[in-house]
């Protein structure tokens, strides 16, 4: 899901060093450069700042009347509300999003607004959303593997593990060789869940710690939070005490990282493991 803001970035990047083009109107140009700053902070992992940014961008892009600007930039608004926990926000800014009539940008709408859906437990509407997506990813799709495992997260909270694993496993095998490391951590995650939910709690944690072992190479605060937080899940039955130091080691990664929604999901899972005071 991150490819289109590092495609972004390396274009904006990229055209410093290029052949000396017409100046830009100022006012388009502070628009580029507010949408360019949010490019590369959501590359840091600065979410709560990008989405400033991409918000400025976008009403800057209005002021100008550049439709394709507001939606490109209420789209790159909507992945960092989805990054930080805020599912609504980000599905009212999809929903006001016009593709218009670009295939490629429909179908990057629709499974955003499948991530948003599940994330609002809403699973009939993502069903929707993943079957408009499949209408437009065929054939030789470059969002396969992502459809893929967005269909396995819906297979998941429709408790169908079987299915969801045989989805994460395609979108491996689709991103092997392939320079795309972050998916291949959520894959990793999604194995993980399927598999616990299948009752293989040793294949499980050898997938999560696959997914962690990514995601800490690409410093993502916000998928170490969450890979720490399914290692907890996996441990909390049979090593309670290793399952609180994955919580805490979930909070501390959320708290420094701003995360809101996954500090609140990581204090609630200490305590109702009754581990706060413990390793407080």
């Amino acid at each position: 899901m991150r490819a289109e803001l590092a495609v972004l970035l390396a274009l904006l990047l990229g055209a410093c060093g290029s052949t000396p083009k017409p100046v830009d109107p100022p006012r388009l140009r502070a628009a580029l450069e507010a949408e360019n700053d949010g490019a590369k902070r959501y590359e840091r992992g600065d979410y709560t700042v990008a989405a400033r940014r991409f918000a400025e961008a976008a009403k800057l892009h209005a002021s100008i009347d550049d439709a394709i600007g507001v939606a490109r930039n209420r789209m790159h608004l909507a992945r960092s509300e989805l990054v930080l926990g805020r599912d609504d926000a980000a599905l009212k800014l999809l929903d006001a999003t016009d593709p218009g009539g670009d295939a490629g940008f429909a179908l990057d709408v629709w499974m955003l607004k499948a991530q948003a859906q599940l994330g609002l437990g809403r699973g009939d509407a993502a069903r929707n959303s993943l079957a408009a997506a499949a209408t437009l990813c065929t054939g030789d799709c470059p969002r396969a593997a992502s459809l893929h495992l967005l269909q396995a997260r819906h297979a998941l909270a429709d408790k169908r593990a079987a299915e969801a694993l045989a989805h994460a496993e395609a979108a491996l095998k689709l991103l092997q060789g392939k320079d795309e490391a972050a998916e291949a951590g959520n894959a990793w995650r999604l194995v993980a869940a399927a598999r616990q939910a299948s009752g293989d709690p040793a294949g499980a944690l050898a997938a999560a710690s696959s997914a962690l072992d990514i995601d800490r190479r690409l410093a993502l605060p916000e998928k170490i939070a969450r890979d720490w937080l399914l290692i907890g899940d996996i441990q909390r039955g049979q090593a309670p005490a290793e399952a609180a130091m994955a919580y805490r080691k979930a909070l501390d990664v959320a708290q420094a990282a701003g995360l809101d929604a996954i500090t609140m999901i990581a204090t609630q899972a200490l305590q109702d493991n009754g581990m706060q005071k413990k390793i407080d």
